[in-house]
C-alpha cells in the first residue's frame, strides 16, 4: 500500500457538509429555515444513509456531493450560522477516501460543458462545469458518489461539528452508525487554535 500523501493543502479524508434545509413559505415567497444544520446532520446519522440530490449535477443520476478541503482550511468553505457568504455550515461527516472510492465515490471532472462530450451519459454526474473566470468551483476540491452513501458500510466516520456541547450529544445519539463514529470535532475548537 502506497504512503499517504501528507501535505498542509491536501486531505487524505473527504468531508460532506451540511446547512440548513429551506423551504417556501408560499403565503409569503420567502425562504423559511425548517431544519438547523445540526438537525440535518443528526438525520444523516439516525438515518445511517447520506441522500443523494440533483442540484447542480449533470444527468438524471442524484451524487452525494464531499470536499477534499483540509480541516485547517474548513473556515474558508464554511461558516458557523446562515447569513454568510459560504454555503455549508461546520456540521456534517469526514470519511477516508478509500471509504468513499469503495463506495463508488470519484473525483469530479472540471471543464467545460462544450469539451464534455466524450464522457459517457452514465458518468454525466462527475462532470462540473469549469469556465474561468466566471465559472470556476475547483475550491470545493469536490468528489461525488452516484445515489445514496450508506454510512453502515463504511469502516468509520468523524463528525465534524460547532461547539464540545453538540460533540458530546453526537457521541451520545443512538443511531445505525454509533459504533462507527471515531470521534467527534468540535470545529469552535479546531478555529482557535488554527
Amino acid at each position: 500500500m502506497a504512503d499517504l500523501v501528507r501535505r498542509t493543502d491536501f486531505a487524505n479524508s473527504l468531508v460532506h457538509l451540511t446547512r440548513e434545509r429551506k423551504e417556501l413559505n408560499k403565503a409569503t415567497f420567502c425562504q423559511n429555515i425548517v431544519a438547523t444544520a445540526f438537525d440535518v446532520l443528526k438525520e444523516i446519522l439516525i438515518s445511517g444513509t447520506v441522500r443523494g440530490g440533483l442540484g447542480f449535477v449533470k444527468g438524471s443520476k442524484p451524487v452525494v456531493c464531499l470536499s477534499e478541503i483540509p480541516l485547517a482550511s474548513m473556515d474558508k468553505f464554511a461558516s458557523q450560522t446562515a447569513g454568510g457568504k459560504e454555503r455549508y455550515r461546520f456540521y456534517g461527516v469526514a470519511l477516508s477516501k478509500q471509504a468513499v472510492f469503495g463506495a463508488g465515490g470519484r473525483p469530479v471532472i472540471y471543464l467545460p460543458d462544450n469539451e464534455a462530450s466524450w464522457i459517457p451519459s452514465e458518468q454525466k454526474w462527475r462532470q462540473v462545469k469549469f469556465e474561468p473566470p466566471h465559472v470556476d468551483w475547483t475550491h470545493e476540491r469536490e468528489w461525488r458518489v452516484p445515489g445514496d452513501l450508506d454510512l453502515t458500510k463504511v469502516p468509520g466516520i468523524y463528525v465534524i461539528v460547532w461547539g464540545a456541547h453538540e460533540a458530546r450529544e453526537i457521541l451520545n445519539l443512538k443511531c445505525p452508525v454509533e459504533t462507527l463514529i471515531r470521534g467527534a470535532l468540535p470545529m469552535e475548537h479546531l478555529n482557535m487554535m488554527l
